[in-house]
């Protein structure tokens, strides 16, 4: 058995996801709300989710309010949209999609998720890459020059498909994500504890500590897509708001004091309703969308 296997054994991570029954709707779900979710949020909040809607049907038939409810707090709420959707495709196939091209024609379905599903939901020996897996594979490969570079993930694909011992995916990848994210890390990596030491050809690369550009840009102190959470959470919490409130609210949780806010929110709300997360009642009033 490959030694990361034996490392594995004895040091993986406890995550609920992991002992809950693997079947591709909880994977499916669970890797919807890891997207750009911690881990320890999403301990909490999937097994509430899966107790609202525990299958594919009963996701289905739920209205798009009720998922976005469900979703708050979850951040980036189109994933929520996403994987509705998602579910009221599969709910009208005869069963779970089994390859790479049929789970990725579901929406918000791309090459991660659906090799995760794969993996994790049929134990396919089929690569999955995320983060911490292309960092790990890339330094096994070849030297990098330091710990901020990755080889391009079109080639460590290849790279895990010709290394993945077979019949092993489902551990496999979760022994690199675990390697990944205990020891092979970006910042700090423990050469000195790590199982594929001898190995590994860049094992005493050089370490940088630059500190990346912000990318994204704030408003009124925060990015644009936290108040587009902080809108829906204050629509959900009623059946039909004023928009002006919804701005008042916001100034009086969150002091607010400078010129433009209400404008910058109500160019939210319209944004908001024309991706259909929030509909514009006939009285002028908000609410989440149903349809």
């Amino acid at each position: 058995m490959p030694r990361l296997l034996i490392w594995h054994a004895e040091n993986k991570r406890s995550f609920i996801w992991r002992g809950l029954r693997r079947s591709p709707y909880v994977v499916l779900v669970s890797e919807f709300m890891l997207q750009q979710t911690g881990t320890k949020h999403v301990e909490r909040r999937l097994p509430i989710f899966l107790k609202q809607f525990p299958n594919v049907k009963a996701l289905a038939a739920a209205s798009p309010a009720q998922v976005l409810r469900a979703w708050q707090g979850l951040g980036y709420n189109r994933r929520a949209l996403y994987l509705h959707r998602a579910a009221k495709d599969l709910a009208g196939m005869r069963s779970f999609p089994k390859t790479l091209d049929a789970l990725q024609a579901l929406p918000g379905v791309g090459q991660y998720t659906a090799s995760a599903v794969l993996a994790f939901a049929y134990n396919k020996d089929t690569p999955v890459i995320d983060v911490n897996v292309e960092r790990v594979l890339s330094r096994l490969w070849i030297k990098m020059p330091d710990n901020r570079a990755t080889l391009p993930k079109r080639e460590l694909y290849d790279f895990d498909a010709a290394i993945l011992p077979k019949g092993h995916s489902s551990e496999w990848h979760e022994a690199l994500m675990d390697l990944g994210s205990t020891i092979c890390t970006r910042n700090a990596p423990k050469c000195d504890e790590c199982p594929l030491r001898r190995s590994c050809p860049s094992a005493s690369m050089e370490t940088s500590r630059v500190k990346q550009p912000r990318t994204e840009g704030l408003y009124f102190g925060q990015p644009r897509r936290i108040w587009r959470g902080r809108i829906l959470r204050i629509v959900s919490n009623s059946e039909s708001i004023p928009s002006r409130s919804v701005s008042d609210q916001l100034r009086k949780s969150f002091k607010i004091r400078g010129r433009g806010f209400a404008s910058f929110v109500n160019d939210l709300v319209e944004l908001l309703i024309s991706e259909r997360f929030i509909a514009r009642n006939a009285d002028g009033n908000l609410s989440l969308a149903n349809e």
